[in-house]
């Protein structure tokens, strides 16, 4: 498929402000008509109190529709209750899928996540635009409402305009290679089809899952941030286990210091903590899970999960009352989505901030352990798969650590959950490579003993290992893997090979992830928040909800030639209860926070249940 399909081709942009939290309160639009060949025939322009209760352009099957990260014009499109177009180009995700590329691995390097904004497609295409317009601060003007001080309608619009001519250049350019000075293909063709396909949900789904948004406790939240140092000093008492030391990790503010935890570290006896190759702590979220077993550990990051989202109150809500998240899709080299700015961007026990409406129904439904149901189905291991399929796999790795004897999966789950917590996090690292040292440290065993657990490992499941060897051989030799349903990850030279181990089964469970939800938008069971494996719903009825759980598993199913990937309920909200994570942390967190406000008087305890 190509342009040459549709008998015309509309390239869009909107501008609009838009408050943190509230939906886009359109302020105007350009767009070019181009012919088959992509020429101009002509130009619209519309400003506020000019748009009609339709489109002022064909959106039918023989239209193309183009624009830059297009879930903005969806949303636009959305508040202005005009249809979607029938075939949608989303230009930002045909950008990311021509430069997903893993770089070489250089542990000492400190890279700076490139930025792909418009421009920054433009650039990287050797596009020229914007000479005479400061994009970043009319951007920033129009977003902020405070545009009129500075520029005039008509500077808004030929802005507007600039943002179209130039996607047009863009759309030109990536429909053929662009090559580098060695005459090396860097930019790919975009696959017109794959790209169709991909915006029905990067375009169309997530405007309509960003304009719902996730219902929030505001009265609750403003008290707690009126109140942030009484709160903030509590959390530090109840959870910083160098609280009340001469030199502790966090300052009275909630500030952390690296060289204090370095410090608090050596002071505890603490000293196989895992490290970077380039020799500094490891102090991403993984590192902390594998050293739960050291006394205080497991408290100091509840405490770094959730301090920050307190003190810098990223949380935008809209006058709604309802915070909406970006979802930035495809902003991963998996596919996955890289939300920001919502209570899953912290501890899971901030969540509680969550408060679902009395006449709704809000469910949380997950993929069981799907990342590994992914790697039995890739790797076609006969005993992975019978162990996915046999209830819990966490319980089967138990088993085969020789860490429980008890062959009843169900009663060792609810008499084991620390343990069974442990066994998720290293089943997942043994998928994407986790080596001796690393396994020692999770299980807290001496490393001979992790090294016989992975021999044990390789013997249990001997074709999942041989897969992935020749997975990842195959991928350096081709200098591509690609997801089930097309998603590309180029391979530049010596690249860290754990993130091809794991590309397979988080680009499988972001391909079930977007089937879903794009499955539910055409159903009208619209999401109100999408979470790495699982699906946050509010709806009126419980058969919608148990219909939505239905389309989980189906899409499962689908990514998966047929292997069945089962969806569970982990959260079911009735009757305008409040979210409230089953986790014993989570509870301890939440508790700590509505203690302190109890505490100074400013709510009962039935505000916070």
């Amino acid at each position: 498929m190509s342009c040459k399909n549709f008998g015309r081709i509309v390239v869009c942009d909107f501008e609009y402000e838009a408050p943190a939290g509230n939906l886009p309160d359109v302020l105007c639009m350009a767009a070019y008509v181009l012919d088959e060949k992509l020429q101009r025939v002509r130009s619209i322009h519309r400003w506020r109190g000019e748009f009609g209760p339709e489109p002022p352009f064909d959106i039918g099957p023989d239209t193309l529709f183009v624009a830059y990260s297009a879930w903005a014009e969806m949303t636009c499109f959305k508040v202005l209750g005009w249809k979607f177009p029938v075939h949608i180009f989303d230009q930002h995700t045909a950008y990311l899928a021509a430069s997903n590329v893993l770089l070489p691995y250089n542990p000492d390097e400190e890279r700076i996540k490139q930025r792909k904004r418009l421009s920054d497609a433009c650039r990287a295409y050797g596009l020229p635009g914007w000479e005479k317009i400061d994009k970043e601060d009319i951007s920033k003007s129009i977003g902020e409402g405070t545009w009129r001080e500075r520029y005039s309608p008509q500077k808004i619009l030929d802005y507007c305009e600039e943002d179209v001519r130039m996607s047009t250049l863009l759309l030109r350019a990536q429909l053929r290679d662009r090559c580098d000075y060695r005459g090396h293909v860097s930019l790919p063709t975009a696959d017109v089809e794959r790209v169709l396909h991909w915006s029905n949900y990067s375009a169309k789904s997530i405007a309509l899952i960003q304009a719902r948004g996730m219902p929030i406790d505001v009265s609750l939240w403003n008290l707690v941030q009126e109140n942030k140092i009484a709160v903030i000093g509590e959390l530090l008492r109840q959870f910083d286990p160098s609280y009340g030391d001469d030199d502790p990790i966090y300052d009275p503010e909630g500030h952390w210091s690296d060289e204090r935890f370095k410090g608090w570290l050596v002071r505890g006896g603490i000293y196989a903590w895992p490290h970077l190759p380039s020799g500094k702590l490891d102090i991403d979220g993984d590192a902390f899970r594998l050293m739960y077993h050291e006394a205080g550990i497991e408290n100091l990051h509840t405490l770094r999960d959730s301090i920050g989202f307190i003190n810098k109150a990223t949380l935008p809500i809209g006058r709604d009352g309802r915070n909406r998240p970006s979802l930035f899709p495809f902003c991963t080299a998996t596919g996955r989505n890289a939300h920001r700015r919502s209570p899953y961007n912290a501890h899971a026990g901030v969540r509680g901030f969550m408060l679902f409406p009395p006449d709704s129904i809000g469910a949380y439904i997950d993929w069981r352990t799907q990342e590994v149901g992914v790697a039995a189905y890739h790797s076609d291991d006969e005993r992975l798969k019978a162990d996915y399929l046999g209830g819990d796999v966490y319980h089967a790795l138990a088993l085969m650590c020789g860490l429980t004897t008890d062959p009843d999966p169900v009663r060792w789950k609810n008499d084991n959950p620390e343990v069974r917590e442990r066994m998720k996090k290293l089943q997942l690292g043994v998928n994407y490579g986790m080596g001796v040292p690393s396994l020692a440290r999770g299980l807290n065993r001496h490393p001979l003993i992790a090294s016989e657990i992975i021999e044990r490992h390789k013997r249990t499941y001997p074709r999942f290992w041989e897969w992935r060897a020749n997975m990842v051989h195959a991928a350096m030799l081709e200098r591509r893997i690609e997801s089930t349903h097309g998603w590309p990850l180029r391979i530049s030279t010596s690249p860290n090979k754990r993130t091809i181990y794991n590309f397979p089964m988080q680009s499988g469970g972001a391909e079930m992830l977007r089937l879903a939800a794009w499955r539910l938008c055409e159903s009208g069971i619209v999401p109100i928040m999408l979470v790495h494996d699982a699906i946050l719903l509010e709806e009126p009825s419980m058969e919608k909800i148990e219909h939505a759980k239905e389309i989980m598993e189906a899409a499962g199913r689908d990514v998966l030639g047929g292997f069945k990937v089962d969806a569970g309920f982990d959260q079911k909200l009735i009757g305008g209860a409040r979210y409230s994570d089953k986790r014993p942390m989570a509870k301890k967190l939440w508790g700590t926070m509505m203690g302190t406000l109890e505490a100074i008087g400013v709510i009962k305890k039935k505000d916070a249940a």
